[in-house]
């Protein structure tokens, strides 16, 4: 076997990995979110100014062009600085998060931590290296008795569930997470598979999870696996920045039971 991919629980050792992994999702949405921004709140206000601005250098006689230049710029420039501490505050938050997770997620029967473990071939050609590769789950991979010596594994995903406690029998998925490397390989979607498989076991009604406006990808991979968006809010912070909320409905949902969820529970997700 060349490449497989092992979908297993979150181990001590796994902290440095999971701790480099999350900070650099925490921070991928960054330039996504910087130019929604300028798109979705400043370009008409953008155009007026740069009117006005090119009318008042007309009359001033000798205006030096590039204190113009500097001037259309510094908004932007504040803006991205704005986000940049906002990411960089949620990346060092992960950070410590990750150290605790043994406490946080698995201290009971009703959350849990996962993390995607790639495993690849020490000699494999460019074609081979490129190969779909094969999922297994810990119980199938302590059955096989696979020589893993010559392969490389990484630590390439993690996704994190946990029991609501202020929706009656439900829950959320967070800490969706894949290598900017290894996305659209289907290890997210494993990932959400594994969670799903947990939160049903564990009889759970409804799992659910908030995701950033600018996840476009997270957001498709939630609703292609059976998610239906059911709130979108802002955050206390920052209401600029949408989040939304998908529910997912197991086979313990009842169509006449109604839950209502917490707005001010926002965890963030990716792929």
């Amino acid at each position: 076997m060349y490449n497989f991919v092992l979908i297993r629980t979150y181990r001590k050792e796994d902290e440095p990995f999971c701790k480099k992994l999350l900070k650099a999702d925490a921070m991928d949405p960054l330039n996504a979110t910087f130019i929604g921004y300028l798109l979705k709140k400043s370009i008409f206000i953008s155009i007026n100014v740069v009117i006005l601005l090119i009318s008042l250098v007309s009359l001033i006689d000798g205006f030096p062009i590039i204190y113009f230049l500097i001037f259309i710029l510094i908004a932007p420039i504040f803006l991205y600085i704005y986000l940049y501490v906002m990411y960089f505050k949620e990346a060092k938050y992960m950070e410590k998060e990750v150290s605790g997770i043994l406490r946080i997620y698995m201290s009971d029967n009703t959350s849990h931590f996962w993390v995607a473990e790639s495993y690849e071939f020490h000699l494999l050609n460019r074609h081979q290296q490129h190969e779909q590769r094969i999922f297994m789950t810990e119980e199938e991979f302590n059955n096989s008795n696979i020589d893993v010596s010559r392969h490389k594994k990484k630590v390439v995903g993690t996704i994190a569930f946990y029991k609501s406690s202020k929706i009656p029998n439900g829950a959320w998925i967070t800490r969706l997470c894949v290598h900017k490397d290894y996305r659209r390989k289907g290890i997210g979607n494993h990932l959400v598979n594994r969670a799903l498989q947990f939160g049903t076991e564990k009889g759970f009604i409804t799992i659910h999870v908030i995701i950033s406006e600018y996840r476009l990808n997270a957001i498709k991979l939630f609703i292609n696996r059976g998610f239906h968006k059911i709130l979108v809010r802002g955050t206390p912070y920052d209401t600029s920045i949408i989040y939304h909320e998908l529910s997912y409905r197991t086979k313990y949902f009842k169509p006449n039971e109604l839950f209502v969820t917490n707005p001010y529970n926002v965890q963030s997700v990716s792929n």
